[in-house]
């Protein structure tokens, strides 16, 4: 897996947001400085029909990328097999800065683990380093609408 410190490999991706599919490409995000302003994008090795129908039952506020491997591959994710699912990447959490090093990067090869703290919640630290004045106040429901 990549690690902090090391610079972020590219990536340009199918997805959906707000139901409307799009190529997201990391090197736009970070040129336009939307990097900065802590963009969110969760990858899946779904079809971005397969992402929004999920944004939209769960009313997820950000873009849902298709990765058929290689996103996962470059970031050291991609699981050999996983419940009969080849190629699969593995949770993780990555969160970069405008110039393009890792500053936070966590990732569990168990699809279900609750870890306690949450890698959302272990990511403020490194989130107010990026951008001060960040809110990064958070907590994780896993008994929510996803328990």
């Amino acid at each position: 897996m990549i690690r902090e410190g090391q610079t972020a490999p590219d990536f340009s991706l199918p997805g959906v947001e707000g139901g409307e599919p799009g190529i997201y490409e990391l090197h736009r995000a970070v040129g336009d400085g939307n990097a900065v302003l802590l963009e969110v994008w969760a990858v899946s090795m779904d079809s971005i029909y397969a992402s929004a129908a999920y944004a939209d039952e769960f009313d997820l506020p950000m873009a849902l990328l298709g990765d058929g491997g290689s996103a996962a591959e470059y970031y050291g994710v991609r699981s050999e097999e996983w419940e009969g699912h080849y190629g699969a990447p593995k949770r993780a959490v990555f969160l970069l800065g405008a110039d393009w090093e890792i500053r936070f990067a966590w990732s569990t090869d168990d699809a279900f683990a609750r870890t306690d703290p949450s890698p959302v919640e272990r990511i403020g630290a490194a989130v107010e380093a990026v951008a001060l004045g960040a809110d990064t106040d958070v907590t994780v429901d896993y008994e929510g609408q996803f328990g």
